[in-house]
């Protein structure tokens, strides 16, 4: 941005969606193919890199914009930049600790409920940006962000791997992360251009765009839920059979006694 954009940076790109291109291409002709092609068809997996990409199209791109906003526009010294974001990673921490209870208890709702709160916490921090307000009120919203990405991150990979093909286990185990990580790299691209071009209400447009992907994230977690429970329904239907098997069935015990 700073260099103007030369010519290199969109040769890049170009570059990178062509590389794209002939993957996706070569890839079904392979005896071995990278990625297993059972991927493609399995409905769990798909919803599931979705929500991990688009998820992560806020998350690396909100704590950049943080802290770029906090040391440009409000002057903080960079170490007091990282303590003022530090209740956002401490409650990470947290809510990574709480998340194998709270998706065993709750399942992927979790993952909803937490997109939802990180739209809440960039909107507060918004509003008190916009209102002047000293910055001792962001900790809390802060660290209600830090436990919902917490919860997220650490429920979503299990939730989605405990359901797909077996087959198809080990490429969405490497494409969840590679979700992750490209959607973060857009994101702070797409944040950043919303930010740098609105210089009036940079930090207010930024969170605008922040809180517009954790609502889609939370639709996409939603279209992910549905699928978790129609895959779940012949699993309940076939152990409710074979509990009433056991039910009509006598033991050997019972057996000799009524004998």
């Amino acid at each position: 941005r700073e260099a103007g954009w030369p010519w290199w940076t969109w040769a890049g790109l170009a570059v990178a969606v062509s590389v794209l291109g002939c993957f996706a291409a070569t890839l079904p002709r392979r005896p071995a193919p990278l990625i297993h092609p059972s991927v493609w068809r399995d409905r769990t997996a798909r919803w599931g890199v979705l929500l991990v990409f688009v998820f992560n199209a806020g998350v690396p791109s909100f704590t950049y914009l943080l802290f770029v906003h906090l040391q440009t526009a409000l002057g903080y010294a960079v170490v007091a930049a990282a303590l003022m974001s530090a209740p956002f990673a401490a409650a990470a921490v947290l809510g990574s600790r709480v998340a194998p209870a709270l998706s065993h208890r709750y399942g992927s709702a979790v993952l909803t409920v937490a997109s939802l709160m990180l739209a809440g916490m960039v909107l507060g921090l918004a509003l008190l940006v916009q209102t002047g307000v000293g910055h001792w009120a962001a900790i809390p919203v802060l660290a209600v962000g830090g436990v919902a990405f917490g919860s997220f991150t650490a429920s979503v990979f299990a939730l989605v791997l405990a359901k797909v093909d077996g087959a198809a286990a080990g490429s969405v185990s490497g494409l969840l992360p590679t979700a992750q990580q490209l959607g973060g790299s857009i994101g702070v691209a797409a944040a950043g251009l919303a930010y740098f071009t609105s210089p009036g209400g940079a930090f207010w447009h930024a969170m605008i765009y922040e809180a517009a992907v954790f609502v889609v994230a939370a639709l996409v977690s939603l279209r992910l839920r549905g699928r978790l429970l129609v895959e779940a329904e012949p699993v309940a239907q076939d152990a409710g059979r074979a509990g009433c098997r056991s039910r009509r069935m006598p033991s050997g015990e019972d057996a000799v006694r009524g004998g």
